[in-house]
Order: structure tokens, then C-alpha cells, then sequence
């Protein structure tokens, strides 16, 4: 077993009593005049291997991209190369003034084959995590986000019912490996995000259409492979995948807390904000139905979670109409898919999460997606205001981890979104700090907004 080795920061777990108390515990007149947060708070960016690292080509969803039907909008490629790149990406985290970065070490490297596990990639990391503590940032690692092994995929992915085990086993190896300078762990990321957006009764025309294309991907990628059943996170059969992924989390936690039983160990959940928007609204019935499940699982297995907010999402009810969304600068209240995106998502997603599962709550994701770093210069300190609202209210919160350090590889929606406090070039792949960086820095330094 590896035991916590003095750390020079504090665990995050620790005092969590005074992050709960902070508006009590300011002075009145540091409360009248800022929005301070608590001592030994973490701030932080996150990324994902797939998204940032390039040529992930043992990946399930390599193969994906490079066949037909297509359903990504581009290829990852090289990414931003942070595999290659990663001292640079600390610099912008040094600048910044982070002292937390999470990001996710990519399974498909690690045990490229099964029960084939790779020293070298796994001495990458450990590199990595080396150079973020001689910075003095808190290593916070994700082992599971979005991307698996192919042979996994060609397994039955999370449709196989040795998923959860061969999971297991491979957080147990990691964790030997590299769990010893973690400051965190996130067991799996928004392993319900497939759920949360099908309970949105808007959304069926959307995904009776998606569905079936993914379905002709995943059969094509199966003949491809030479496999029987070639599943990704990105198969239509999320409830079918939701045992097994449910299982994994709870294995992996136990995997983690066998070789080190003081990290702090969490799965990290995407909320979106649903509100009603009539009287008489079910919202809180569709709440349940796409949260409930997941954090009771949250709730009864690991230290804190790992809370994801970006959206509100107005529901229908029978009744009167009640006020619609505030306005926000640089956007027209005409624009439905940008006027959600509602910094006071972020306060109610954490109060929700506290609420249903009396867990600490880590922020491990929360952004803009925009070509316009005004509106995000703009968001930043207006959801973290909202963010001390939850603290000053009771919710304890270990830390704020901005998706995301770099404009990215965002999935099948490929470098078409920016959520980046920075730019990347995708020839060079020169970083360039955005304005909405200095914000963000501004705030860290004081400790405050």
C-alpha cells in the first residue's frame, strides 16, 4: 500500500468543516467588500488525453473516426500534441497561477493489449506527474474519460459483463504505478451524460436520428475489427452500458483505496440545471430521473463528487410562464443554444449535488464554448460568484477546475468549439494565453471574487 508522503498542500479532503463555515469565518469587512474563498482552496484546469494528446491510435475511437459513416466533424490527429508537449502546457499553468490540474491518463496506452501493460507509458506519466508537483500543481487524475482500449470496444466495451472487472484491474495497475504523487483521483467521467441529455423531451427528434447513424458506425467499425460487438461510450445503448459502468466506478474505488487508502477518490457527473419554466413543471421528476441512480451510486461509493455544469434547461409545465432567462452580454435572447448557458447553473448544479448526496463537491468542469473570449472574460468571474454563493451557503466545495486549459479535440464536434483559456495552432502548435486567462488569474491570486 502507498501511504500520503507529507505533501506540501494539505489534503483537499481536510477542513472541510471551514469550506462549508467561509462566510461566517470572513471578517465583515473582507465579506462587504469581496467574495473570498476558503483557505487551501484548488485552482485549476482540466483536459482529457484523447482531446489534448494526439495520435491516441490504439484508442476505440480512433477507429471510429476513420471510418465510414462518418460521425466526427474532424479527425483528432495530432490534437494540440500535449503528449509531446506537456512541459509547455505546464508553463501556461505556471502563468495562469493554477494549483491543480486535471487531466486523464489514457487507458488504450497503458494496456494497449489486454493484460499487456506498458512500462514506458506508464513512466510517461509518471514524468508528468513529477513535473506538476515541482511546480507545486496538485496532480488530479482522471483514469477513465470517454476513450478506451480498442480491445476493450472489440470486447462489447461497457455492454460486456467483464467490463467492470477488466476496469478494476487496470486502475489497480495504474494506481501501483503512479498513484503515489496523485493528489486526487476521478474514477470515470460523466459515465451518465448519454441519460441525462435523452430525459429532455426536446431531444428525441435529435437522437432518433443519431441513434441510428451511430448504430451503422459501430456495425461498420465491428466488420472492420473482425469482432463480434464493437461498443464506445458513443453506442446507443446507454441504459444497457449503465450496470456495468456503475459497477466499474465502485470496483475502481475499491482498486484505488487498496493501494492508497487516503486519496481522495470520486466519479465526476455532467448536471445540467433543470429548471421549470411554468408553474406546475416536472422538473424535479426529470432531475430524478436522470441524476437519481447515479448519485445514490456516488453517494454510498467514494470521497467527493466531481460536479460538471455548463447548461439550464428551462422545463414546460402546464401553468402560468414563469420569467424567462436574464440577459447576458455579447448574445442575443434569440440565440436558445447560447442564452442556457447560465452561470447560476454552476450554484444550483452544486447545491443539487450536495443536497442528494451529502458528499464534498469538487468542480471538475465548468466553461464556455466560444470564439468570442469576451463573453468568456465575462462568464468566469460571474459563475464563480455563484459558486461562493453555494459555499457561503453550506455546500463544501474542495475546488474550481475550468474546462478547459486548451482549446481542444471536442469530440464528435471535433475543434469546432473552444472552451480554452488558451489557443492552440494547429500547425505549430504554439500556445497563446487568452485574455480571459487574466481573469482567471486575477481571482486565483486574490483568492477571491
Amino acid at each position: 500500500m502507498i501511504e500520503d508522503q507529507g505533501f506540501e498542500r494539505r489534503s483537499v479532503l481536510a477542513g472541510i468543516g471551514a469550506a462549508a463555515a467561509t462566510a461566517a469565518a470572513l471578517p465583515a469587512s473582507a465579506a462587504a467588500t469581496k467574495k473570498a474563498f476558503p483557505n487551501g482552496f484548488s485552482w485549476g484546469a482540466s483536459t482529457a488525453g484523447y482531446q489534448v494528446e494526439g495520435n491516441n491510435v490504439n484508442a476505440d475511437l480512433w477507429l471510429m473516426e476513420h471510418i465510414k459513416p462518418q460521425t466526427f466533424t474532424d479527425l483528432s490527429g495530432d490534437a494540440d500534441d500535449s503528449y509531446h508537449r506537456w512541459r509547455d502546457d505546464i508553463a501556461l499553468m505556471k502563468a495562469i497561477g493554477l494549483n491543480a490540474y486535471r487531466f486523464s491518463i489514457e487507458w488504450s496506452r497503458i494496456e494497449p493489449a489486454r493484460g499487456q501493460f506498458s512500462r514506458a507509458e506508464l513512466d510517461h506519466y509518471k514524468r508528468f506527474i513529477a513535473a506538476l508537483r515541482d511546480a507545486e500543481i496538485e496532480p488530479v487524475m482522471t483514469f477513465f474519460h470517454v476513450a478506451a482500449p480498442r480491445w476493450f470496444a472489440e470486447a462489447g466495451g461497457w455492454l460486456n459483463p467483464e467490463s467492470p472487472d477488466l476496469f478494476a484491474n487496470y486502475c489497480d495497475k495504474a494506481m501501483r504505478a503512479l498513484g503515489g504523487e496523485i493528489g486526487i483521483a476521478c474514477t470515470i467521467n460523466e459515465p451518465q451524460v448519454g441519460l441525462t441529455y435523452r430525459v429532455i423531451p426536446q431531444a428525441n427528434a435529435y437522437f432518433g436520428k443519431e441513434d441510428a447513424r451511430q448504430l451503422e458506425a459501430h456495425r461498420e467499425a465491428s466488420r472492420v475489427s473482425g469482432s463480434t460487438r464493437y461498443v464506445t461510450m458513443n453506442h446507443p445503448d446507454v441504459k444497457g452500458m449503465t450496470p456495468q459502468l456503475m459497477a466499474a466506478h465502485e470496483r475502481s474505488v475499491a482498486a484505488i483505496k487498496a493501494v492508497r487508502r487516503n486519496v481522495p477518490t470520486g466519479v465526476t457527473l455532467n448536471i445540467v440545471d433543470f429548471q421549470p419554466a411554468n408553474e406546475g413543471s416536472k422538473y424535479r421528476e426529470l432531475r430524478k430521473l436522470a441524476f437519481g441512480p447515479w448519485l445514490e451510486v456516488a453517494a454510498r461509493s467514494g470521497d467527493f463528487v466531481g460536479g460538471q455544469a455548463y447548461r439550464q434547461v428551462r422545463v414546460p409545465g402546464s401553468g402560468a410562464k414563469l420569467p424567462g432567462f436574464p440577459e447576458m452580454p455579447f448574445v442575443a435572447a434569440s440565440e436558445e443554444q447560447e442564452v442556457i448557458k447560465q452561470p447560476v447553473a454552476l450554484r444550483n448544479a452544486v447545491e443539487y449535488v450536495h443536497a442528494e448526496t451529502r458528499k464534498p463537491i469538487l468542480v471538475t468542469e465548468n466553461g464556455l464554448e466560444t470564439h468570442d473570449d469576451r463573453r468568456r472574460a465575462w462568464y468566469i468571474p460571474q459563475a464563480l460568484s455563484e459558486l461562493h454563493g453555494a459555499i457561503a451557503g453550506g455546500v463544501p466545495v474542495i475546488g474550481y477546475l475550468h474546462w478547459s486549459l486548451l482549446d481542444n479535440f471536442e469530440w464528435l464536434l471535433g475543434y469546432s468549439k473552444q472552451f480554452g483559456l488558451a489557443t492552440v495552432d494547429r500547425e505549430t502548435f504554439a500556445r497563446k494565453l487568452k485574455p480571459s486567462a487574466a481573469v482567471y488569474r486575477s481571482i486565483i491570486r486574490r483568492n477571491a471574487v
